[in-house]
């Protein structure tokens, strides 16, 4: 009878097995706490958005002023990358420096929901006017260019309400989530509402 030492060289089935359950406990471990981190991200700049958007709302009853917000494209892109808050004053819609515009972050998208079905301007405006250089000169157009004066797509008025009803809606392209923020009389502010597709 031959008794020898047998070297095992390589490995068991039930060690590969173990280290195969290991590195896929610590895979999903990653993808959920990576898909965790981005779903924080989402509803944070939802939040921030709620929070600017009643800003523009304090700002306008403080100071007996309506407020606007117009969507501003970033680069020659057509897709809206920020928010910018107008006042209306003397007959105009002026951009304002603060509150600081509302910057979306990459692959946001805004979309206003109006009730309002009717395309005209909000506001009457100075700037629709022709100037008195036009008048003076002779070269009034009947028409001015809508480069020449700001529309808001919703304004926030004095007393406390807003123009047109309707609400805004933040989505994202690479997550399901939708933040939906509405009117709501009895608390007198933007309210947030989180939805799937």
């Amino acid at each position: 009878m031959l008794v020898g030492n047998r070297n095992q060289t390589g490995f068991t089935l039930i060690e590969l097995m173990v280290v195969i359950a290991v590195i896929a406990l610590v895979t999903m471990m990653t993808v959920a706490s990576v898909n965790q981190a981005s779903n924080r991200r989402y509803s944070s700049e939802a939040e921030q958005l709620s929070i600017w958007l009643n800003q523009l709302l304090d700002f306008s009853v403080m100071q007996g002023a309506a407020y606007g917000i117009v969507a501003e494209p970033i680069g020659k892109s057509k897709t809206i990358g920020r928010l910018r808050a107008t006042i209306y004053y003397r007959n105009q819609w002026v951009a304002v420096a603060f509150p600081e515009p509302f910057v979306l972050n990459q692959g946001s998208k805004i979309k206003w929901l109006s009730e309002d079905i009717e395309d005209r301007p909000m506001f009457y405006q100075q700037a629709a006017l022709p100037t008195r250089e036009e008048i003076e000169s002779g070269t009034v157009s009947e028409e001015k260019d809508e480069d020449d004066f700001l529309e808001p797509e919703i304004a926030f008025l004095p007393d406390g309400y807003i123009e047109p009803d309707g609400s805004i809606e933040l989505s994202f392209t690479d997550s399901p989530a939708i933040y939906t923020f509405s009117w709501d009389d009895e608390s007198a502010q933007m309210l947030m509402e989180k939805k799937q597709q």
